[in-house]
């Protein structure tokens, strides 16, 4: 299996996310659809390394996912929004969330590093025809994440 880098697979995100408008199309998934960006640029990392993973597998990855948004992400999410909506007009609220920003991010490159780990020890497959992103979106949304790439900025 070709190595999985989680240096590699950090850049890969941060280009992707700025690319075309798939920043808003995956905040759209993660707030409309519930879904993981974190688990979409995996599975498309995986994609550029041609390497195919299972449907029971995304299920595995789809848990891990849940349960660090639950006990990390979420929690760190909701004190990010509620010092936006109650306390913007503090005089330490620019610092703050600028800071709070920085660890929601090393949080985020927490779960793409344990995301990485698991798919590290499943049964990847070399990849014939680009199937992954079909495993946990749905067609519309994997069209619409993949569209995304190249349309401009809204």
């Amino acid at each position: 299996m070709k190595q999985l880098s989680e240096q590699a697979f950090w850049e890969f995100s941060c280009q992707l996310y700025q690319q075309g408008n798939t920043q808003n199309t995956l905040l759209m998934l993660q707030n409309e659809r519930q879904k993981n960006i974190n688990l979409c640029l995996l599975l498309l990392y995986l994609e550029k390394l041609q390497l195919q993973i299972s449907e029971p597998d995304i299920a595995h990855l789809t848990v891990l996912c849940q349960q660090l948004d639950t006990l990390l992400l979420a929690p760190h999410r909701a004190i990010r929004a509620n010092l936006k909506q109650s306390y913007s007009q503090h005089a330490h609220y620019q610092t703050l969330r600028k800071q709070l920003l920085q660890s929601e991010l090393q949080l985020e490159r927490l779960q793409q590093a344990e995301l990485l780990r698991l798919t590290q020890q499943l049964s990847l497959q070399p990849l014939t025809l680009s199937q992954n992103l079909s495993l946990y979106l749905n067609k519309y949304d994997a069209t619409l994440l993949l569209q995304s790439l190249t349309d401009g900025k809204s």
